[in-house]
């Protein structure tokens, strides 16, 4: 068994797939503005991703800015340009899913079992 077997799913993966997919959908996301400001916090949960899986040392800060974009999240989907259902049940599902991370980095002292990010290259290319 590697090490990957072991580990568990990893939220943030999930949620920057939700998040790639609902900013690339012009039905949901009708705002330039909406989607750019998706674009540019994928990056970021990417980033956070990689710290995270690679040490303590940036727990706290990942803890509060998974929060911060959780209400970021649930604000846009309440003032999108029409009020859309689907929108907002998938904003709430992603920021319930940043909340439910941010509290696991917060309640423990060790690196996330998370498998490693399969969103890393393909956000972030080093």
């Amino acid at each position: 068994m590697s090490i990957n077997d072991s580990a568990s799913v990893n939220p943030l993966d999930s949620v920057i797939a939700e998040l790639r997919d609902i900013s690339e959908n012009r039905e949901l996301i009708k705002s330039s503005i909406d989607a750019g400001t998706l674009r540019r916090m994928l990056v970021h949960l990417s980033n956070i991703n990689l710290s995270v899986l690679a040490s303590t040392q940036d727990h706290v800060n990942a803890t509060k800015r998974l929060n911060d974009f959780a209400s970021t999240l649930m604000r846009m989907a309440k003032h999108a340009e029409l009020p859309n259902d689907v929108l907002t049940t998938r904003m709430t599902l992603v920021a319930t899913a940043l909340r439910a991370a941010s509290s696991e980095l917060a309640q423990s002292d060790a690196v996330p079992n998370w498998r490693a990010s399969a969103y890393a290259a393909v956000i972030n290319p080093r």
